[in-house]
């Protein structure tokens, strides 16, 4: 059975990369135990690790600095699972209110499947038109056009549209 600093005593003189190595795998077993995430225990324990790097002079003269290292690392894990916890409130909470709406009938990604092929303005004009529910007059505000050109741009795209459908009544 391998021995953890945690429970042996460790001089000053040992050194952090003793401690490091002789403690590593068991933090990381510990925060992957404790949060169910390998990756993150990994992060989690690079983290409590760095901490105990900055302290070493204070860390060292600790009886078990193996000891600290995990009661930091079991500190680390439940900020972790509370941030968690609380993300999943949030979302949860967030996915009540957010309204949401049914996927595009296929009638519907066949029609801007269409508008996306044509030129620059008439495929704005259909847009702002029917995706924005702008009127003919507002259409022409935000394009700054005249109103006349928004309603060609418009009867064109229903020709283009409606042939493109195969219904040749728009023609």
């Amino acid at each position: 059975m391998v021995e953890s600093a945690a429970t042996i005593d460790v001089s000053p003189e040992v050194g952090f990369e003793a401690v490091y190595r002789l403690e590593y795998p068991g933090l990381i077993a510990v925060a992957a135990a404790l949060t169910g995430d390998r990756e993150g225990a990994q992060d989690l324990v690079q983290d409590t690790m760095v901490k105990a790097f900055i302290r070493w002079d204070r860390v060292s003269q600790l009886d078990r600095p193996g000891a600290w290292c995990h009661h930091v690392l079991v500190n680390a894990c439940r900020s972790r699972l509370r941030r968690r916890a609380t993300e999943w409130r949030y979302v949860s909470r967030l996915r009540r209110s957010e309204p949401t709406t049914p996927e595009p009938s296929a009638d519907t990604v066949a029609f801007w499947t269409v508008v996306r092929t044509l030129p620059s303005r008439p495929r704005a004009v259909v847009a702002l038109y029917f995706g924005a529910d702008l009127s003919s007059v507002q259409v022409a505000e935000v394009l700054g056009v005249p109103e006349g050109t928004v309603r060609s741009d418009l009867m064109v795209a229903r020709r283009v549209v409606m042939n493109a459908l195969g219904d040749g009544r728009g023609a």
